[in-house]
């Protein structure tokens, strides 16, 4: 069984300690002992229970994916607003405040093989929550009943601390 405040060490020591905010996780990814420990952990908790991992672009997609080969199921990307070759009437979008006060967008086919699904929402690091909602609201247009969430960094706030509390999101450690 892996120790939590091991991988956490593991990746403190990796990370550059020049960042401002959010870290490169990139570092991270590029280790492979210590992201396969990352894969692993965020994982276990979850075999059996998804149908698709969900991440939106673009770090996200190299957890997500990474996470979906661990548990054997389909990977689903979901694109930042208008890059999707499809016309606007076959897209199902949701719009937000990002964390850093932007306004973007998420899109999926409105016939997206996740609709109706056990999905499992995973992205490299939640600052505000503001991005996993708006999946959780695309998502749930869809029909998709979310397992819960995966990140490797969480920040603490009442959003993210609710989740923490209800043991609906999976993370390696907070406030990194």
């Amino acid at each position: 069984m892996l120790e939590k405040t091991a991988v956490v060490k593991e990746i403190q020591d990796i990370l550059p300690r020049n960042s401002i905010g959010k870290y490169d996780l990139l570092a991270v990814f590029a280790h492979e002992p210590v992201f396969a420990k990352v894969v692993k952990l965020l994982s276990q908790d979850f075999l059996h229970r998804v149908d698709y991992v969900v991440a939106p672009e673009a770090i996200g997609w190299i957890l997500g994916a990474a996470m979906a080969k661990e548990l054997g199921v389909g990977f689903v990307g979901v694109r930042k607003g208008s890059k999707l070759p499809y016309a606007e009437e076959e897209l199902i979008s949701t719009h937000f405040t990002d964390y850093s006060d932007q306004q973007k967008s998420f899109d999926l086919p409105k016939n997206s093989i996740v609709r109706g699904k056990r999905v499992l929402i995973v992205d490299d690091w939640i600052e505000t929550g503001s991005q996993v909602r708006a999946l959780m609201t695309l998502l749930g247009n869809l029909e998709c009943q979310i397992v819960g969430i995966a990140t490797i960094g969480i920040d603490t706030n009442d959003v993210t601390q609710g989740w923490i509390d209800s043991g609906f999101v999976a993370y390696i450690g907070t406030n990194i």
